[in-house]
């Protein structure tokens, strides 16, 4: 499933509604935004703090925490 879609005024986008359904995402509803090379990736912040561990796994490339580990020293 994808889409097109206009980036609008101060830089904002509306997720449309087939994928918030898909997430089950609600207004006041958390997220967590973050960058992989040129690509943005949301992701639903899960009620339960529980649900949340491992959530970034195989997001990232492999070693890719390490490399930026080494950049920060």
């Amino acid at each position: 499933m994808s889409e097109l879609l206009k980036v609008g005024k101060k830089a904002q986008i509306v997720i449309p509604k087939k994928f918030r359904n898909k997430i089950n995402m609600k207004e006041g509803d958390d997220i967590f935004i973050d960058t992989i090379d040129n690509s943005i990736i949301i992701t639903l912040v899960p009620k339960d703090i529980s649900k949340f561990v491992g959530i970034a796994k195989g997001i990232y490339p492999k070693n890719y925490i390490e490399k930026i580990r080494k950049e920060c020293d």
